[in-house]
């Protein structure tokens, strides 16, 4: 009896240990997995937009009223942060999230502090959605207090507006003559 005693508790830990690292990162081939690498191809192209444009083009806007450059990338992080609020994932408390959009977009024109409000919004959404079971992205919630549909649906809208967005930063890139990184090399 003895001896199986420590083999119950090596085994409850190996199962325990498993059972952790699957909820740490999306299963192979789920709705999450393949997300994620859309969110990773979207990532990529802003970062490296971002380090790409002057620091003198960060202030540069087309037109009055219209979002500058470094409007844009702040945008990109607010919107991270806030469809995941709207589907009840809250911010972390340092991330200096407010409801504001406004002010949140204007915060800042220096580069690095763009960039690493960027990167933490990028990872408070990997890990938000590696957390999430398929069973997650099923339910339904109210985006914005008003538009019921699934998780996956408000993740979907969540890569599009990144993509409107990356959009939008290569129109300005272009007619900055900055050409996007990525359309360097083909990838």
């Amino acid at each position: 009896m003895r001896m199986q005693l420590p083999r119950c508790l090596a085994l409850v830990f190996v199962v325990s240990t498993i059972a952790i690292g699957s909820h740490a990162r999306a299963a192979a081939g789920s709705f999450q997995e393949d997300w994620l690498g859309q969110l990773g191809s979207v990532e990529k192209k802003l970062m490296s937009l971002e380090e790409a444009t002057p620091p003198n083009k960060m202030s540069w806007r087309p037109d009055k009223g219209i979002r500058s450059f470094s409007e844009v990338y702040l945008h990109a992080a607010y919107g991270n942060y806030g469809f995941l609020k709207s589907m009840g994932f809250d911010p972390p408390a340092d991330a200096g999230f407010g409801a504001d959009a406004g002010k949140w977009d204007k915060q800042t024109v220096d580069k690095e502090q763009i960039k690493k409000i960027m990167e933490k919004s990028f990872e408070h959404v990997r890990a938000t959605v590696k957390a999430l079971s398929d069973a997650d992205v099923d339910k339904k919630v109210k985006m914005f207090g008003k538009f019921e549909m699934t998780e996956r649906a408000a993740l979907l809208m969540l890569l599009g507006h990144l993509n409107e967005h990356m959009g939008q930063l290569v129109a300005y890139a272009r007619m900055n003559k900055i050409v996007p990184p990525w359309s360097k090399t083909g990838a």
